[in-house]
């Protein structure tokens, strides 16, 4: 399985950015509530968000991992 360096860049550009919006949304409902201490994951606007970007995120990451492995047996 032999990837183009664009192939590989789109991909990891890709997996950096799920990875910032994901950050940034998590960022949001920790922040969000201040000054007091609530915390704002508990609302549907944030948890489906940060739900199916986490999964996302941690799938390409790992794909990631994968294909470091493969990358680096076919060398």
């Amino acid at each position: 399985m032999r990837l183009t360096d664009k192939r590989i860049s789109t991909f990891l550009y890709a997996t950096q950015g799920v990875g910032i919006v994901f950050v940034c949304i998590f960022l949001a409902a920790y922040l969000g509530g201040l000054p007091t201490t609530n915390v704002l994951h508990s609302e549907p606007a944030l948890r489906i968000p940060l739900a199916v970007l986490g999964g996302l995120f941690l799938v390409l990451a790992l794909a990631t991992v994968v294909l470091i492995a493969v990358s680096r047996k076919e060398q």
